[in-house]
């Protein structure tokens, strides 16, 4: 079989990490703890975060609250403060959970260099390319859709007011926003949107890329019981040993999978929790080719094992048993992510845009 250099998996969450540091926010630093300049940039990155999460949230929830107070609300009005509100703050609690999660995120990168991950065939190769790319795809399609809205609503919407108010809704106890400070309150807004814009789509499709890693594992390991006659004949020795030693790289590959997907689901379950309501269809939508595992037992079946040792067609049906149990993240532990849980969330969805139509009626 044809051969080629090893594609790095790494590659999968390459863009998200480049932008985590280059918004000042990754979960790592290479500085030594008993160093000053350890604590400067954790101080540093403190009050970044102050200016970039703290401070605007308690801005916009300070103005929802005058807003209500006022008895002049409408509910359009207050249902965008809610919702830019609740984004922002699930940005910074998804950010602050895997800061503190990081220590899972190392283990999966070590696990994305297993040798049982590393494929050398061009086959298995172009699998993993397509992965790859598209993992890239869903970052600058993030990015790209999600800062179009930024500018729009930031920029050409108040320049097409002459700025005369604010681009984002926000209000402080000691100072009128509108006031002597709305020049330098109107560029800090301006400012801090686009490291919000980098951070929401990079931890936005980070765990969308681990999952594609996972789907491009499950697509190389089809590929190899599809063609394990093939690869049985190229070992060019006695049939049995050569499926023997085919099938249980197989089931090393298959088990290093699951071992990934249990660690995926301990590092980004509070995440799934979290951003379950505003990115159901994106979650179910990848779900669905996540479980294409389940296909495995009916192409291990198809191989002519009646023609093998007795203890090959054990190992067979053991193996057949085991694949019956489905590859299931849930969220927090709490919610299984399937098409059923999907209907249930859109369904409630429907009720509450029905309950908040009629209250604008």
């Amino acid at each position: 079989m044809e051969t080629s250099g090893n594609t790095d998996l790494f590659r999968h969450i390459s863009l998200q990490i480049r932008a985590l540091k280059l918004t000042g926010f990754y979960f790592f630093t290479s500085h030594n703890p008993k160093s000053y300049i350890f604590w400067f940039i954790l101080l540093s990155r403190i009050v970044f975060g102050v200016f970039v999460f703290v401070l605007p949230i308690t801005g916009q929830f300070l103005y929802f609250v005058r807003l209500i107070m006022s008895e002049n609300a409408e509910v359009q009005e207050a249902a965008g403060i809610i919702n830019l509100v609740l984004t922002e703050l699930l940005i910074s609690l998804i950010l602050l959970d895997l800061s503190y999660r990081r220590n899972l995120l190392l283990e999966l990168k070590k696990q994305m260099q297993r040798k049982e991950f590393l494929h050398f065939s061009l086959p298995e190769k172009r699998i993993v390319e397509r992965s790859v790319k598209l993992s890239k795809k869903l970052f600058f399609s993030i990015f790209a859709s999600a800062g179009v809205d930024i500018a729009v609503h930031i920029i050409v919407v108040p320049g097409i007011k002459k700025f005369q108010a604010l681009p984002v809704k926000m209000d402080f106890i000691f100072f009128d926003a509108n006031g002597r400070y709305f020049n330098f309150l109107c560029v800090y807004q301006i400012l801090y949107k686009p490291v919000i814009l980098l951070v929401l789509s990079s931890l936005q499709t980070m765990r969308w890329a681990f999952m594609l890693c996972t789907i491009s594992q499950l697509d190389v390991l089809i590929y190899n019981f599809e063609n394990m006659k093939e690869l049985v004949k190229a070992r060019n020795y006695e049939i049995n040993e050569a499926f023997k030693d085919e099938f249980k790289k197989n089931i090393v590959h298959h088990c290093a999978i699951i071992k990934f997907v249990d660690t995926i689901a301990r590092t980004f379950g509070g995440q799934f929790l979290l951003f379950f309501l505003i990115n159901t269809i994106i979650i179910c939508t990848t779900a669905v080719q996540f479980f294409s595992g389940s296909c495995l037992s009916t192409i291990v079946y198809c191989f002519p094992w009646i023609y093998l040792a007795q203890d090959m067609k054990k190992n067979i049906i053991i193996f057949i048993v085991r694949n019956q149990q489905d590859l299931v993240i849930n969220a927090s532990k709490l919610l299984p992510i399937s098409m059923a849980t999907f209907g249930k969330v859109m369904n409630w969805t429907y009720k509450g845009f029905a309950v908040l139509n009629q209250m604008k009626k």
